[in-house]
């Protein structure tokens, strides 16, 4: 197998699924199955040192990986799939992402930290951070501490098979291509238009690393920087599994037991994650719906591209990254969240989207739909002739609480630059290349099904026009 083609590379992604399956869905099977607690109390626990939780109930954070181990291989579909032992030996974790759960708020935050960034690992020296794994879950624990002050509670790991048993068990999970897409490493080869994927043609999807997509007959690649821009669609597709996850348990109890054991079978946890503390965060979330991001939200933890010992890398950008950073350390809301909670609402903020020299074609128009399907007013899109690494909300006089509004649905991205020059807008973002999507902040209220939603007008025999909201393909997929 090519060293290029990185299997490894969507570890951990599944986040929300893995919470949405050991937890909400499991809170399903609790219903119908009076065994489930003998088998929470099967599940393999790594002995670690963790940080002691403030109490039952309380907030905490968990460790999220995903192991490329190839154990379980043992036929050749598998082998062609994933690789086997010979050819991907040991285990590794390309990407982290740390699970702030608040039971008593029912709400979770998703943070991922993307493979490449740049930490100095314990006794080992500075390296990128998904070399923290090669010496064992510990001091990956113990890197995290380190570099950014952050307490683990408790550590879950997941493998490969997981998430495919996952999707499979659902049958299949709907995905809109915009335009034909394909990946030489992972096999990713799906065109145009509403594409239900299977397991394996899921996994594909979740670990394309290289994505190439058809536009005026070229193949482009459309990440700038392509760990960020797979974080993004992953995230995208997690929420959509978990959702249909959910939905699918709650009108088949034995869909649920099989979605469910799919993933307890494979799940490791620290031993200070008991069968105890498993059913709170139950009970907790079992009512959360997966699909509203103002109870389960995911961010990256703000990141700029850098070059040091010859190698491409990450590095924090700050001061966004402590905005987050600070969140997951003390347990209380970020600033940023809370200017976009509690400040001036969408609907009175116009926002204009500009692009940069050399970024993705298209981008400044589907940010600009983002926000507007959040309430924002749309203000136009344009380009910038300059190259911004880092993503910039300019704002006009007197606007400065509009901007820290739009800020906050940057995903932890975005510097305040006043703009005496902005007469016809409130805010200005220039997309840099940090940027990876609007998303609504959590404890933002999303605002209705119909709020800026296109419209389409339809002429009846009788010469009765009537106006309907039309949803775009990717809402209707």
């Amino acid at each position: 197998m090519s060293s290029a083609f990185s299997p490894r590379a969507f570890a951990g992604r599944f986040g929300i699924a893995l919470l949405v399956v050991v937890v909400l869905m499991t809170g399903v099977v609790v219903g119908v199955n009076a065994r489930v607690r003998v088998t929470l109390n099967g599940i393999h626990r790594i002995p670690l040192k963790t940080d002691a939780e403030l109490g039952p109930g309380q907030p905490a954070n968990i460790l999220l990986i995903g192991s490329d181990s190839r154990s379980f291989v043992s036929n050749q579909t598998q082998k062609n799939a994933f690789g086997d032992t010979q050819s991907a030996g040991g285990q590794r974790s390309d990407t982290i992402m740390v699970l702030h759960v608040d039971p008593q708020a029912k709400k979770v935050t998703l943070v991922s930290f993307p493979r490449d960034l740049w930490v100095n690992i314990p006794g080992v020296g500075y390296s990128k951070i998904n070399a923290a794994f090669n010496d064992g879950p510990q001091k990956l624990v113990d890197t995290l501490r380190s570099n950014f002050q952050i307490p683990i509670n408790h550590y879950m790991e997941v493998d490969f098979q997981s998430f495919q048993g996952v999707v499979d068990a659902l049958g299949t999970v709907p995905v809109y291509f915009p335009a034909p897409s394909r990946d030489a490493f992972s096999g990713l080869n799906e065109p145009a238009g509403c594409q239900r994927l299977n397991g394996q043609a899921a996994l594909q999807y979740v670990r394309a690393r290289h994505l190439q997509v058809l536009v005026d007959g070229r193949w482009r690649e459309p990440d700038p920087i392509p760990d960020l821009g797979r974080i993004a669609r992953q995230q995208a597709f997690l929420r959509k599994l978990a959702t249909l996850a959910v939905r699918k348990g709650l009108n088949n109890p034995l869909a649920a037991n099989d979605i469910a054991g799919s993933v307890l079978s494979k799940l490791q946890v620290s031993q200070s994650l008991s069968t105890n503390d498993i059913l709170r965060l139950i009970n907790a979330f079992r009512d959360v719906n997966p699909g509203d991001p103002n109870a389960i939200g995911t961010t990256t933890i703000p990141t700029h591209g850098a070059v040091i010992s010859r190698q491409d890398v990450l590095e924090l950008t700050q001061p966004d990254a402590n905005i987050l950073l600070t969140a997951l350390r003390t347990f209380t809301p970020s600033n940023t969240t809370a200017a976009a909670v509690n400040g001036p609402r969408p609907s009175t903020i116009r926002v204009r989207v500009l692009n940069r020299t050399n970024g993705v074609a298209g981008a400044a128009g589907k940010a600009l739909t983002s926000f507007q399907q959040d309430g924002f007013v749309a203000a136009g899109v344009g380009n910038v002739t300059r190259n911004v690494a880092k993503t910039e909300v300019r704002y006009a006089s007197g606007a400065l609480d509009k901007a820290k509004v739009v800020q906050g649905y940057l995903g932890g991205v975005g510097t305040l630059v006043p703009d005496a020059s902005l007469i016809d807008t409130d805010v200005a973002v220039v997309l840099g290349q940090d940027y990876t999507a609007v998303t609504l902040p959590a404890g933002a209220t999303a605002p209705s099904a119909t709020t800026a939603a296109p419209q389409s007008t339809v002429t009846t025999k009788k010469g009765v026009t009537t106006t309907t909201a039309a949803p775009s393909p990717e809402a209707s997929c």
